[in-house]
């Protein structure tokens, strides 16, 4: 039977990556979950300053990134029978990651996503297809052992059924540490059931502030800025620690003896290529920093240095640092 340190669950992707001068980032300060808007004129034809193609998808992110961390990595993911496929496959093979949970769906196309930067600014927008990623199923759970899964955001409808499955094997002991996503905030009642199960729980700033305000509506703006208040109130939903990140003004987390931490965001230079991939970054340092230390504040610390290492590469995976933990 394979044994595997982490097995992540989630989308394996190709991403077209391509930079314009002629994208531009609005202030939309009157929407929470909108904050920035990605503009281009209407009807015109863009030109494009320079394209790249990668592969990604979070469950490959992440991976690869504790992998680079010597953590023995395995991502769960559905790709079709097709070109796509058997590339994603082959990159795979080539990076030295178990394809062991690689299925194959006949019925549908491998994802994809488009990726806009603002080759001014940086910023970009993320035009994604998820294809079989969405009938994503878990299995195989009696074939391999693991002590964690990484559960990056889910897209297919029956998530909480699929969910329920990893909640098993969290009762037998196997740890969790969950990115939730979209579709599991906007069903905020059966996400938060599963809550008292996760040993790890990651979040960014904004899609805090929707959790509580979804559970307590009535919350003073005042309280919702506040990172502590956030931190401690979902907590108390179940998680042993939560994470959540501020982008450029870092992160900060709350462990399971109510110990806050707060680490800043490194200081970025103008080389910064482009922030794809962040997140996923900072995921794969935190949990791989956290399982071989034991220390919260130290897999913090990491996290933010594998989240800034790959702003200054292309692509989600090539600056992942890679360190033999």
């Amino acid at each position: 039977m394979k044994t595997f340190e982490v097995v992540t669950i989630g989308s394996a992707l190709k991403d077209i990556m391509f930079y314009s001068d002629e994208l531009f980032v609005l202030k939309n300060e009157g929407d929470v979950r909108r904050q920035k808007l990605l503009a281009v004129e209407y009807g015109a034809k863009i030109a494009i300053n320079d394209v790249f193609v990668n592969y990604g998808g979070s469950a490959m992110n992440v991976a690869i990134g504790l992998d680079n961390f010597g953590i023995l990595a395995a991502p769960m993911v559905n790709v079709g029978y097709d070109q796509v496929g058997k590339e994603i496959y082959s990159y795979l093979k080539s990076k030295g990651i178990s394809s062991l949970l690689l299925r194959v769906d006949k019925r549908k196309r491998t994802g994809f996503s488009i990726i806009l930067t603002a080759a001014k600014d940086k910023e970009h927008t993320i035009f994604s297809y998820k294809g079989a990623s969405e009938d994503l199923e878990i299995f195989g759970l009696r074939d391999f052992r693991t002590d964690w899964f990484y559960v990056a955001p889910l897209g297919m409808k029956s998530w909480a059924l699929e969910f329920e499955k990893i909640e098993r094997e969290a009762r037998r002991g196997v740890k969790i540490a969950w990115n939730p996503g979209e579709r599991q905030l906007n069903e905020a009642k059966t996400f938060i059931r599963f809550l008292s199960l996760i040993e790890i729980l990651i979040l960014n700033k904004d899609e805090a502030v929707e959790l509580v305000k979804n559970d307590k509506p009535r919350t003073s703006k005042t309280k919702l800025d506040d990172s502590r208040f956030l931190l401690k109130t979902i907590k108390d939903f179940g998680p042993r620690n939560v994470v959540i990140t501020q982008g450029p003004r870092g992160a900060a987390a709350i462990d399971a003896k109510n110990r806050f931490y707060y680490e800043p965001a490194h200081s970025v230079s103008e080389r910064i290529v482009d922030t794809v991939g962040a997140g996923d970054a900072f995921a794969s340092g935190l949990v791989a920093g956290f399982i071989r230390s034991h220390d919260f504040g130290k897999a913090l610390t990491l996290a933010i240095r594998n989240s800034a290492a790959v702003l200054y590469r292309v692509g989600a995976q090539n600056g992942l640092l890679k360190i033999k933990l």
